[in-house]
């Protein structure tokens, strides 16, 4: 569910073959959003033109899940709240049509052809197969009616913070909060009303600056909540001055992190010793003191990668550029770290708290089949998702402490899932 047309391709899509249904159109959502949610729950929706509807699980119901912040594939940015209906699994619905082969030679003979499955599914801007998971899936997602705009600024002694908002807000409503982070001082606090803004009209979207002095501040974060219900925090910066003086050494050679990203990202699969440069180099630029024994060729039976907090706190960290447990890597994280920890314990430093972790450039989705494992061991795994986020930190301040105990959070939990029953 949109609040604006701003940036949505409107143009209708319909593609139709023996054994595939899919289109792309948009709708007025001016109807009972309570009937839409009843409905949804009983697996239907409305299509272009009919029902569409969900096959049920073998039981013949639905499980349902909502998820009131981000959609599971989402972990930052405006919120994004989400209902998410399952139905029978993806591997039974896609063996009705025989061969999985069939589905992509169908589509290469369609008047409007595609190659293959993930290829239509990228078109309708939907996840891939493998992204999706293990059940077909309906799903509600409200896009947030405002937003702070990426644009928003400190210059000079001055934050300029864009706000957007849909044309049918009441703006006296909107709320921008604000912390001003300045080291050695006080943190300020403060908010104002939309109310207080000077708005304009662009398409179907409110917009308005706020400009607000903060001194010699380096940074912001800014908070837009609606009717006292939180839409998006956002932290504004001087692109002049550098919060992070490791990021500030590494823009000599890698100015955007576009090289750093590509690497984390997509990587070489046959290259696996670039990926633990990458996530070597990622943490080190985060505040780490890293040290990365996967390239010495004689110290290979350690762990790939040690780090430690300014604290002394220690992690433990194995990457892959493929699933988890490829060659017992999950087996092996577990003994080495409890040889470290004992190791320790022996040295006197039993205080100090281990975290192992394995890092991988593949989404939680398409490692799910080893999450139940690592989660029975404590161990954290950090997947594209989580690397994204990571991305996203290295221009502030750098806080490792505060990372380590944020890694804990990424251990799976070995509670029944969430769409279990």
């Amino acid at each position: 569910m949109e609040p604006s047309l701003t940036g949505i391709n409107e143009t209708p899509f319909i593609f139709s073959t023996e054994h595939i249904v899919a289109g792309r159109f948009v709708k007025s959502a001016a109807v009972d959003i309570a009937a839409l949610i009843v409905k949804a729950k009983a697996g239907e929706m409305d299509g272009l033109d009919d029902v569409v509807s969900l096959a049920a699980e073998t039981s013949g119901s639905f499980s349902s899940y909502f998820a009131p912040i981000y959609h599971p594939f989402i972990s930052d940015g405006p919120r994004l709240p989400s209902l998410l209906i399952r139905g029978i699994a993806k591997h039974n619905l896609l063996v009705t049509s025989g061969d999985s082969r069939q589905l992509d030679w169908e589509m290469r003979a369609a008047d409007v052809p595609f190659d293959a499955l993930d290829e239509l599914l990228e078109h309708c801007g939907l996840p891939t197969l493998t992204q999706i998971g293990d059940s077909t899936t309906l799903e509600i997602i409200a896009r947030s009616p405002g937003a702070i705009g990426l644009t928003s600024t400190i210059d000079g002694d001055e934050a300029i913070i864009e706000c957007r908002a849909a044309k049918a807000l009441d703006v006296s409503k909107l709320r921008l909060g604000y912390r001003i982070l300045q080291k050695g001082q006080q943190t300020v606090r403060a908010s104002i009303t939309g109310d207080t803004f000077q708005w304009r009209d662009e398409a179907d979207l409110k917009i308005a600056s706020h400009r607000i002095s903060v001194g010699k501040a380096a940074m912001l974060q800014a908070f837009l909540s609606y009717d006292r219900i939180s839409l998006h925090h956002w932290w504004v910066t001087d692109p002049k001055k550098h919060l992070n003086p490791r990021h500030a050494i590494h823009q000599v050679f890698d100015q955007d992190l576009e090289l750093l990203r590509r690497m984390l990202l997509t990587p070489e699969t046959d290259k696996q010793y670039a990926f633990e440069g990458a996530v070597s180099t990622l943490l080190s630029l985060l505040g780490f003191s890293v040290v990365n024994y996967g390239r010495i060729p004689k110290l290979q039976k350690g762990p790939d990668i040690i780090v430690l907090t300014p604290l002394g706190h220690v992690g433990i960290i194995e990457c892959t550029v493929g699933l988890l447990n490829e060659n017992d890597k999950l087996a092996k994280l577990v003994q080495r770290t409890k040889l470290i920890q004992a190791k320790l314990t022996d040295a006197g430093y039993g205080y100090l708290q281990l975290q192992s972790a394995i890092v991988t450039p593949l989404s939680r989705d398409e490692v799910a089949v080893d999450l139940e494992t690592a989660g029975e061991h404590g161990i954290a795994v950090i997947c594209k998702e989580d690397i994204e986020g990571m991305l996203k930190q290295v221009g502030l301040p750098p806080n490792a402490d505060r990372m380590f105990e944020e890694a804990k959070r990424l251990v799976p939990s070995s509670q029944p899932s969430l769409f279990q029953r």
